[in-house]
């Protein structure tokens, strides 16, 4: 039992969905409603919110500038992007300057919003509690990087991001030889494309957001399929998603923002992130296959 009643902040420039959303969810949690986004995130900086919830469509500003916004203020809320459209640049622009626990279709489905919403409630309250004490060196210690990809372009960023940070970059050119890196390398950021030789990496990295949540995956690809993308949000809780061609700057951001974002998490026990199990059949298989052959990972990390 949660000792203090967790609160949702509801956004949407629509007042009968806020009055849908508010007498669904009032009976479990103290429900907030906003249908002016300037008004959400001022409530932000004067309230403690453990959840934001915004739609994207608003004509004052798009959730994914709201969800921006809000990361700035009150880092510790989790943020959940509700839209009843598919639009891969309000995806791409949610996931990497807003960081997205979540992405919701409208209409949403009672369940999967009220599950959705209970998972991101417990790892909200869990964050609160206080931080355990880190060892300086430990919070500046190298960090491992493991490269997915072949491409020239894309190892010379993260080749040069490794040089200049001191850290250390590991390399695998198949999808045996990354099991192989995982299973016996302590590895902190993971930089991939969705093909590597040929296989789909993909459920690689939805193993691991549930197997290791603390190492953050950054996707640099040609792909752009927004339901794929968005259910690597949702089952991978990907960091980024960077297309390519590679575009120098936004990819050297989006390290940084993960090397910084790691160094974070070694000092915090609990983490924001909980993969959604993936919905596909097939896919469920590979994951647990691939479970499976994570079991040394998974045995050093409880250690």
């Amino acid at each position: 039992m949660m000792s203090a009643p967790v609160r949702i902040l509801f956004v949407d420039d629509e007042e009968r969905i806020l009055r849908s959303l508010a007498m669904q969810f009032r009976r479990h949690y103290e429900v907030l409603t906003e249908s002016d986004p300037l008004r959400a995130l001022q409530r932000l900086r004067e309230e403690h919110i453990h959840v934001l919830v915004s739609d994207q469509r608003m004509p004052q500003m798009s959730g994914a500038q709201l969800l921006a916004e809000a990361r700035e203020i009150a880092p510790n809320t989790l943020r959940i992007l509700l839209t009843g459209y598919s639009d891969l640049d309000a995806a791409v622009d949610a996931l990497n300057n807003g960081g997205i626990f979540r992405y919701l279709t409208k209409p949403w489905d009672p369940q999967e919003m009220a599950f959705t919403l209970r998972q991101a409630a417990e790892l909200a309250v869990r964050q609160v509690q206080p931080l355990q004490s880190v060892a300086s060196e430990k919070l500046s210690a190298p960090l491992s990087v493991l490269l997915l990809d072949d491409e020239p372009d894309t190892l010379g960023v993260v080749g040069e991001f490794c040089v200049a940070g001191g850290h250390r970059l590991l390399r695998a050119r198949n999808l045996a030889e990354a099991m192989l890196q995982l299973n016996n390398e302590s590895v902190d950021i993971l930089v991939s494309d969705l093909k590597l030789a040929g296989d789909d990496t993909a459920p690689l990295l939805k193993t691991l957001a549930q197997a290791h949540p603390r190492l953050l995956s950054l996707v640099v690809t040609p792909f752009q399929d927004t339901q794929a993308l968005l259910r690597l949000v949702n089952e991978a809780q990907i960091f980024r998603y960077l297309p390519k061609p590679v575009r120098r700057g936004l990819f050297e951001k989006g390290l940084k923002a993960a090397a910084e974002q790691a160094l974070i998490w070694r000092a915090q026990p609990v983490v924001s992130r909980l993969a959604e199990v993936p919905r596909d059949e097939r896919e469920q298989e590979k994951v647990g296959s691939l479970m499976g052959m994570l079991g040394r990972l998974r045995e050093r990390l409880i250690a």
